[in-house]
């Protein structure tokens, strides 16, 4: 009965292992800081691929800081929050697809805390993880 049932159990338990899908790990450096973000593959939007001098960028600036304002509006804690610097960087691996990288910050007692955000073209915002700085 087992050897009948293994086959079985093989392929339901392969179907399950191939749909999980791999985070796409970024890796950025903004003011020497080390900021980490992971995006599905199926986050990035195939409609949007964007070659530069070819043509124009799908999502402009002025959308994908829309976007964070409106991110941020909905957040108590980043009410206050102000940008600091925005960059435009390709995908790793991703030839053709790109994600704006954003810096802001809050002022919490005096003390300057960062936030970071990554855009993709379709406006979606994955928020970013600082690195912490290692021991020596």
């Amino acid at each position: 009965m087992l050897l009948r049932v293994l086959p079985l159990l093989l392929i339901i338990f392969s179907g399950n292992i191939q749909a999980s899908e791999f985070p796409i790990e970024i890796i950025e450096y903004i003011d020497n800081t080390k900021v980490v973000a992971f995006i599905n593959e199926s986050d990035i939007d195939r409609k949007l691929p964007w070659l530069p001098f070819k043509g124009a960028l799908p999502l402009t600036v002025v959308d994908a800081l829309k976007a964070i304002q409106e991110y941020v509006a909905s957040d108590p804690e980043l009410m206050n929050a102000t940008l600091t610097e925005i960059e435009l960087k390709q995908i790793p691996r991703h030839e053709g697809y790109w994600h704006y990288m954003v810096k802001m910050k809050t002022q919490i007692n005096n003390k300057s805390l960062p936030h970071y955000f990554i855009v993709l073209m379709n406006r979606k915002i994955i928020q970013g993880l600082r690195e912490p700085e290692t021991l020596k």
